[in-house]
């Protein structure tokens, strides 16, 4: 009987641990992915990066026109601002790290958020994202955008979403296909 080489059904390569991208912004619903990651998934060997995207706000040339004072100064202290809430923000988590004992470091970053992260994700090879979900309307989604609609519908690589246990409590269980027979209306819905 012969033997089978490079069964393509065996893994070639053993691998450590995964490579996890885990992003943040400093809100309850990213603290909740977080602890939700610690709790149900993460391995010991797996190794985390925590990512932070600023997002600059770009002003406008009608806004800048009714501004009093000097724009340039305006933006320069809008750019300070969030550098410093960056700061504080990647120097707490990297005390998170710490506290968890996880191999891992932080990232800041700069950009539109959804991009900017998927683009991260790929330029790390991580093997999966994690991220949070505020619970917005579809409604409002669909108006303001989702910075994790975009890494579902973007990621190269899976992405876990931690719906934060609030909007459970506040909408009951339901399905978020609204053409699906089992969706649950809200009252307001109902009232219409």
């Amino acid at each position: 009987m012969e033997e089978v080489k490079d069964d393509p059904r065996e893994p070639q390569t053993l691998k450590a641990g995964d490579r996890v991208l885990v992003a943040v912004d400093g809100s309850e619903y990213s603290d909740f992915a977080l602890q939700f990651y610690m709790d149900q998934i993460h391995k010991p060997d797996n190794e985390v990066i925590m990512v932070h995207c600023t997002e600059l706000k770009s002003i406008t040339y009608p806004a800048v026109a009714m501004m009093t004072g000097d724009p340039s100064s305006m933006a320069t202290e809008e750019i300070e601002s969030e550098e410093q809430k960056t700061t504080a923000l990647v120097e707490a988590l990297s005390r998170r790290i710490e506290e968890l004992k996880i191999n891992g470091h932080t990232e800041a970053i700069h950009g539109e958020p959804g991009p900017a992260i998927c683009s991260l994700a790929h330029d790390k090879h991580v093997d999966y994202i994690v991220v949070g979900c505020r619970g917005k309307g579809a409604v409002r989604r669909t108006l303001t955008g989702s910075v994790t609609d975009f890494i579902v519908h973007h990621a190269k690589v899976p992405v876990m979403v931690a719906r934060h246990k609030d909007h459970l409590e506040k909408h009951g269980f339901h399905l978020h296909n609204p053409f699906h027979r089992h969706h649950k209306k809200s009252e307001s819905e109902d009232k219409k």
